[in-house]
């Protein structure tokens, strides 16, 4: 979901996941939280960027929970790299003290994903949940450990401070209440099989993206990205015409991962993804097969002419 970067290989990553045995409960685990406040408080007394750096290394990712130094690894980097961004946004960043409270009060809704999933894939693999604190790029991803969601991007409230934000944040941020959602999305990654291997094309890419969110709906009753739609719908046939054309290359500008164009909402591969996997799904008439299909993609040109979208832009029935 919110990533700038590309996306670390499926493939490697379900090497190594972790399974949960049939009769546990996933966990959803926010120690780190209070690492990361302990950390920012002390970092808040000095004024030498290199101790405000060496806190946040050896108090919260030296000290960080299984999930936290795979997201240290992934998303973060150092103690150097998180410091730099909270001192480009500290008003923002310390606005986000709120939510080790307000945690808990999503526990229910994001159970009830976990239900949900369990229920659409019956042999679906549910793992726990880290809830983090990164430096703004990226509002979840999944390693061996389990899911990773970066609090940080899930910090607009009505009051939080902006000011200090860039367009692309101003854009993607979100409040709580879309954690089920997010967490959803990640859940659908770490069912999917199949590799991003070398350089994806846009196709694969956007598929890949959009099945989540795809799948993650039907789980969760919503996705991360309805800003994107709502733009993009209007404005379907022409994004169609020029992702038809750019979809079996590699760049991924404009579509995916910060490639922004002025004037347009990042992620549109996203919304594309989703439309070509609403498409299937509705053309199927074995839906349960479809959901298997989707997180099973091998051949990407085939599952696009399969589902019809081609044909719907053209006027063909």
């Amino acid at each position: 979901m919110y990533r700038r970067l590309l996306p670390i290989l499926l493939s490697l990553l379900l090497a190594g996941r972790q399974v949960l045995a049939a009769d546990a409960v996933p966990r959803l685990v926010s120690e780190d939280l209070a690492r990361f406040w302990r950390a920012h408080d002390l970092a808040a007394h000095e004024s030498d960027p290199a101790r405000r750096a060496a806190i946040y290394q050896t108090q919260y990712l030296d000290q960080g929970s299984p999930g936290l130094r795979a997201f240290a690894e992934l998303r973060i980097g150092d103690g150097a790299s998180l410091a730099a961004a909270v001192d480009a946004a500290p008003a923002y960043y310390a606005s986000l003290r709120w939510q080790q409270r307000r945690l808990a009060e999503t526990e229910p809704a994001i159970r009830r994903v976990f239900a949900g999933m369990s229920r659409l894939l019956p042999d679906a693999r549910i793992p726990d949940v880290y809830f983090l604190i990164g430096r703004m790029n990226s509002g979840g991803t999944l390693a061996d450990t389990g899911l990773l969601i970066g609090l940080e991007m899930y910090g607009r409230e009505a009051g939080a401070p902006e000011h200090e934000l860039g367009q692309w944040h101003r854009q993607v941020l979100r409040g709580m209440d879309a954690l089920p959602a997010i967490v959803a999305h990640e859940l659908v990654h770490y069912q999917q099989r199949g590799s991003l291997s070398g350089q994806p094309t846009l196709l694969q890419a956007v598929l890949n993206e959009g099945v989540a969110d795809f799948v993650g709906e039907l789980v969760a009753g919503s996705h991360i990205n309805s800003h994107v739609h709502e733009w993009a719908e209007p404005r379907a046939a022409e994004l169609w015409e020029e992702f038809r054309r750019r979809k079996d290359g590699t760049d991924l500008a404009g579509w995916l991962y910060g490639g922004q164009v002025e004037g347009r909402p990042a992620d549109l591969g996203y919304w594309m993804g989703y439309r070509i996997a609403k498409a299937y799904y509705e053309r199927a008439e074995d839906k349960s097969q479809a959901l298997r299909d989707m997180l099973a993609i091998e051949d990407a040109e085939a599952f696009l002419a399969s589902s019809g979208l081609a044909r719907q832009f053209s006027g063909q029935p």
